[in-house]
C-alpha cells in the first residue's frame, strides 16, 4: 500500500514537470515568432472637393460639307469615272451623260450666231450712215426711224442667240457632273447605261476637311448649353479626344424625333493620324455647375464579379477590403458614391501582393 502511494506521487510529480516544461516551450515559441511583413504601397487620402459637373451626350460624326449630286437633264449615262470611297479633287469629272442632242443644239446656236451677228453688224453700219444723212437732211425722219427699228431687231436677235448659247452651255455643264469640292465619294447610285432623270441623285460626296458631331441633348440640359460653348468630344472607336465648339442649337423637337439637337464643330489638330469616319459614335462631354465629390483613380479599384471594392487603410496600418458604390468617370478618376468617406486613407496602388488585413507601408 505504501509502495503504491509512492508510485502515484512520483507520477504526479513528473506530470506537473511535463506541463511546466511544455508551457515554457510555448511561451518561448510565442516570444520568438517572426513579425508580420509589410507590403509597400502608395497610400492616398480621400478628399471631398468641389468638381465641375460633367454631362455626357451621345452623338454621331458627320462631314461638315456633304452633297448629293444630280442633274437637271434627261439622258443616258455613258461613263462613271469614280467608285465609292474614292478621293476626288475639285472640278474632277465624275459622270458623263450622253449629250448628242445638246451638241446638235449647240451647233445650231453657233450657226444662228453667225447669221444674226452679220445682220446686226450690217444694221449697225446702216444706222450710223443714216444718222449722218439725217443730220444733213439727206434722209427723212421715217427712213431714220425704220433704220433704228431694224437695228433694234437685229440686236434683239443677237441677244436671243446669246441667251440660247448660255442655256446650251448650262445644259452641257449638267451633262458633265464634276466634283464641287475636293472630298470622298460616299455613295454611287447609278451605273453606266442607266437613264438619268432631273433631280435624281447620282453620287454622294463629302469633304473631310472639317468634321461635325450631331448630338442629342436631354430636355433637362438643353437650357444649360449656349452657342460657342466649349466641349470635349470622345470617340471610343478611335480612342481619341478632341476639342469642340457648339455652333448650332435646335430648340425644337418637331423634326428630330422628340429630342433636342446641337451641332458641334470638331477641331482636328494638324498632323493628327486618327482615322475618323462618318457615322462614328461620339460622346460629347460638357461641363456645367459644380458638385462636391470624392474622386479616386480607377486603378485603385478591384472587381470581383459584380462587386467593386478597394483597400481602405486602418489607423493601425492594415489594408481592409471594402466594397464601394461608384458613379461617373472623370478622365482617369471615378466618383465614389458610398463606401469611402472624406479623410479616409486607401491604397492607391501597390507594388506587392495585397490581401485583406495586410500591413501596408507608404512608399
Amino acid at each position: 500500500m505504501k509502495r503504491q502511494f509512492l508510485q502515484t506521487k512520483i507520477f504526479i510529480t513528473f506530470a506537473a514537470l511535463a506541463i511546466i516544461v511544455s508551457s515554457c516551450g510555448k511561451k518561448e515559441e510565442k516570444h520568438t515568432a517572426a513579425p508580420q511583413e509589410k507590403v509597400a504601397a502608395n497610400i492616398a487620402t480621400a478628399n471631398l472637393k468641389e468638381y465641375p459637373v460633367v454631362h455626357s451626350f451621345s452623338g454621331k460624326l458627320e462631314a461638315d460639307k456633304q452633297s448629293n449630286l444630280s442633274t437637271r437633264i434627261m439622258g443616258q449615262i455613258s461613263k462613271v469615272y469614280v467608285k465609292t470611297g474614292q478621293k476626288v479633287n475639285k472640278d474632277q469629272l465624275l459622270i458623263q451623260i450622253r449629250n448628242q442632242d445638246i451638241l446638235a443644239k449647240k451647233a445650231q446656236v453657233e450657226a444662228s450666231r453667225v447669221e444674226v451677228t452679220s445682220a446686226y453688224e450690217s444694221a449697225e453700219k446702216d444706222m450710223k450712215r443714216y444718222e449722218a444723212l439725217h443730220k444733213s437732211n439727206s434722209a427723212s425722219d421715217k427712213e431714220m426711224e425704220d433704220m433704228r427699228t431694224r437695228y433694234k431687231m437685229a440686236k434683239a436677235q443677237l441677244d436671243a442667240v446669246e441667251q440660247m448659247d448660255k442655256e446650251v452651255d448650262e445644259n452641257m455643264r449638267y451633262a458633265s457632273i464634276r466634283a464641287p469640292y475636293s472630298g470622298v465619294v460616299t455613295s454611287r447610285f447609278v451605273e453606266e447605261g442607266d437613264l438619268a432623270n432631273p433631280g435624281m441623285p447620282l453620287l454622294s460626296i463629302e469633304s473631310k476637311s472639317q468634321w461635325k458631331v450631331i448630338a442629342r441633348i436631354p430636355e433637362s440640359n438643353i437650357a444649360n448649353i449656349n452657342l460657342n460653348d466649349k466641349v470635349k468630344v470622345h470617340f471610343k472607336a478611335a480612342k481619341k479626344d478632341f476639342d469642340g465648339k457648339i455652333i448650332e442649337i435646335n430648340p425644337s423637337t418637331s423634326n428630330t424625333g422628340n429630342q433636342y439637337e446641337a451641332k458641334i464643330l470638331v477641331t482636328i489638330p494638324e498632323g493628327c493620324t486618327a482615322k475618323l469616319y462618318s457615322g462614328m459614335y461620339a460622346d460629347v462631354l460638357f461641363e456645367h455647375g459644380t458638385q462636391e465629390l470624392i474622386l479616386i483613380p480607377q486603378k485603385s479599384l478591384i472587381q470581383k464579379g459584380q462587386l467593386v471594392g478597394l483597400y481602405a487603410v486602418s489607423q493601425s496600418g492594415n489594408a481592409l477590403l471594402r466594397w464601394v458604390k461608384t458613379g461617373k468617370t472623370n478622365g482617369d478618376n471615378i466618383e465614389i458614391l458610398s463606401g469611402l468617406s472624406d479623410g479616409e486613407s486607401y491604397v492607391e496602388s501597390c507594388d506587392g501582393k495585397l490581401f485583406d488585413g495586410a500591413l501596408v507601408s507608404n512608399n
